[in-house]
């Protein structure tokens, strides 16, 4: 083979792999932006909002030890949520790609002076457009 060649192609591999990076850093980011809205007072005193976050076969494990499904679950999240109150404070958002338009968060939620350690699976449904399907929270020690 000729040198000019591979040197090609060997860049070839190297943009492809580059834009690989960049396509998973940016679904990370986008289900990180997902997840803090849902976090976010103003989303969860609005169940309308809320809901659309939710898939349709959406399920959590909460910290408060129940399991929820979808139903009901935006309605009664906003009903105890004030619009104006205290926001959940996160600490060391992470997340990894796990295929394509699927995407695991992990980080350390505190609220009302409680910890927990919260997992999240978010699933892309259009382009930047993501729902969550399963969430899990883990009463975390100070």
């Amino acid at each position: 083979m000729d040198q000019p060649a591979e040197q090609a192609r060997a860049h070839q591999q190297i943009a492809s792999a580059d834009q690989q990076i960049a396509s998973a850093d940016q679904q990370v980011a986008e289900a990180m932006a997902a997840e803090r809205e849902s976090l976010s007072p103003a989303c969860r005193a609005d169940a309308a909002r809320l809901d659309r976050l939710l898939a349709p076969d959406f399920h959590e494990f909460g910290a408060s030890g129940g399991e929820f499904g979808k139903v009901g679950t935006a309605a009664r999240v906003a009903a105890a949520t004030d619009p104006g109150g205290e926001p959940i404070a996160v600490e060391n958002l992470r997340g990894r790609l796990l295929a394509d338009g699927l995407v695991m968060l992990k980080y350390t939620a505190e609220f009302q002076g409680r910890r927990s350690n919260r997992t999240s699976l978010w699933r892309r449904t259009a382009p930047g457009q993501w729902q969550i399907f399963h969430h899990q929270g883990t009463i975390a020690a100070r």
